[in-house]
């Protein structure tokens, strides 16, 4: 067992007990051990009690300290952990990812915080800050801080900067961003056709002002989640602006992005939109660009799908034009 304040009574017991070599009368005696009760009661107190993980593994990888803290949020009690012949399968399924943790509290134990990703009893994955301190007698303790909940919230803040609020597509930043981040791969030898469909939802003026800007705001919510059921999972669809809207497909030529409008045009026909009580049926304009060797960045792409785009608001709408090269 690890030695910790919590089992020092007993030899305590032993070395001030009258008789013993500490030649300490019995009085001395029971007010020494008084004090180390009371010292041991604060270590167990703050053992348990304190709001962060502490935990310890002996030689053979069995548990020997699972404090309160790690039995709320792992959701092993103590008796359980203790029992387990290899614990640390519990939190890391995978045996190379459990070696490497069991490499951090070796001879040279890392004492700087070390993200992890233990899971817990109910399957969550959480995201635990893990220090490892060697004690005088070479055994290793770790705390470890929760940061579980702060990793989600930095993760929702950083995706509400990408995503349009409305429509949770990708906004126009992220969107270009993206189409870029593609033509780098495309420059460096990554194979296959990359293409964009650019879509504008037709005479959607007219939703605004027959139905107000909440009106129009249902529409653009109906359009996204009709055209979110059309593309492929690899597809990105982003908000260019207004009711513009971009959809880059990595890997695929104008057929799929012919195939991809096709779908919404008839999607938008059989599912219409309700507004204010009303049925309203929706339709959209495409424009299709395939990626050029030439392209300097998003700009250049877009730009001949907004042309595109421009032929197919000029042939009647409610349709999709490709851009020929």
């Amino acid at each position: 067992m690890l030695s910790t304040p919590f089992n020092i009574v007993a030899a305590s017991v032993q070395t001030l007990a009258p008789g013993s070599p500490a030649g300490l009368d019995a009085t001395a005696c029971g007010q020494e051990l008084q004090r180390l009760r009371e010292v041991v009661a604060q270590y167990e107190a703050l053992f348990q009690t304190a709001p962060v993980l502490i935990n310890a593994f002996g030689p053979d990888g069995r548990c020997t300290l699972w404090n309160e803290a790690c039995e709320r949020r792992f959701g092993w009690s103590s008796a359980e952990i203790m029992a387990a012949s290899e614990p640390l399968a519990l939190f890391y399924p995978d045996p190379q990812l459990r070696q490497r943790v069991i490499d951090t509290v070796g001879p040279q134990p890392s004492r700087s915080f070390r993200e992890w990703h233990p899971l817990a009893r109910n399957g969550e994955r959480l995201s635990v800050l893990w220090s490892n301190i060697r004690l005088p007698d070479g055994r290793v303790i770790n705390i470890g801080m929760d940061v579980t909940d702060s990793r989600r919230t930095e993760a929702a803040l950083a995706r509400m900067a990408r995503v349009d609020s409305l429509t949770d597509c990708w906004n126009r930043a992220e969107i270009l961003k993206r189409v870029e981040d593609r033509q780098a791969e495309a420059r460096h030898g990554e194979d296959g056709p990359n293409t964009v469909l650019m879509l504008d939802m037709d005479y959607f003026k007219q939703v605004n002002d027959r139905y107000g800007h909440l009106g129009g705001d249902a529409a653009l919510r109906h359009f996204c989640d009709q055209l979110r059921a059309c593309v492929r999972e690899c597809d990105s669809i982003g908000r260019l602006g207004g009711e513009e809207f971009l959809v880059l497909l990595a890997g695929a030529d104008v057929d799929v992005a012919q195939a991809v409008y096709a779908r919404l045009r008839a999607s938008l026909r059989q599912n219409p939109a309700e507004i204010d009580g009303e049925t309203v049926t929706l339709s959209v304009s495409g424009g299709i660009a395939r990626f050029s060797p030439d392209d300097a960045n998003a700009s250049d792409v877009l730009r001949r799908a907004d042309f595109a785009l421009y032929q197919a608001k000029r042939a009647g709408r409610d349709c999709a034009v490709q851009y020929r090269i």
